[in-house]
């Protein structure tokens, strides 16, 4: 949330006209989230995160996945490291596109670019990538705010029934966050739980499951 509230200030009120997204080469996280990947495949693991650290290099490791689809199977660790750390600098600007509104504005306005590079620690000079391939696509989000800073509305009678293709909307971007450990539902103000005494609640979807899913349902769709 900082960080995108910081980029906001300098290009909407500083008027800074581009944001370069810079990854660097030899990236430790990168490595280690890669390695924790491929370890990953080996088979599941019971163990708990132990530490901010290991949270962290397991939330990368879904950039690791990616590059590994990208290159194919069987890829030389050092290559698919490499080819990870731009995936990385793309999930980026697509996070700040996705979550901010303003800058999703300036950017469509032509008054901002989002681009990214890699500073090759071998070399000295960064390499430029140029804009996201998905710019176009997270252009049309909705969102506006990251997920740290957001909290998930409640539904009484007052708003009625839910139209089912935005159920299962809020279902599949539910589940979305809840797969990249990005969860938001929890976050309970005593005035969501007046509303919810004094209007009664109003669910948007009935799921069955299994009592064997290893997590409530709520959880599996952060609902």
């Amino acid at each position: 949330g900082s960080m995108v509230g910081s980029l906001e200030f300098c290009a909407g009120k500083l008027g800074s006209k581009l944001i370069l997204v810079l990854g660097h080469t030899q990236c430790g996280a990168i490595a280690g989230a890669t390695k924790t990947y491929l370890g990953s495949k080996d088979g599941p693991t019971s163990k708990n995160v132990g530490c901010a650290l290991e949270g962290l290099l397991i939330g990368l490791s879904r950039v690791a996945q990616q590059a590994e689809d990208e290159l194919g199977v069987g890829a030389e660790l050092d290559t698919l490291v490499a080819h990870s750390v731009k995936v990385n600098v793309f999930h980026s600007i697509d996070f700040l596109l996705k979550f901010s509104e303003p800058l999703r504005e300036l950017v469509k306005s032509g008054s901002l670019e989002i681009q990214g590079g890699i500073y090759h620690l071998e070399t000295g000079r960064v390499e430029f990538l140029g804009r996201s391939p998905r710019q176009s696509e997270f252009l049309t989000s909705d969102s506006s705010l990251p997920p740290s800073l957001q909290a998930l509305p409640i539904r009484t009678t007052v708003h009625g029934w839910m139209p089912h293709p935005e159920a299962l909307k809020l279902l599949k971007e539910g589940n979305e966050r809840f797969a990249v450990g990005a969860a938001i539902a929890g976050r309970i103000t005593p005035a969501m739980r007046k509303a919810l005494v004094k209007e009664g609640q109003a669910p948007h979807t009935a799921i069955i499951g299994c009592a064997d899913s290893r997590a409530p349902l709520e959880t599996v769709f952060d609902a």
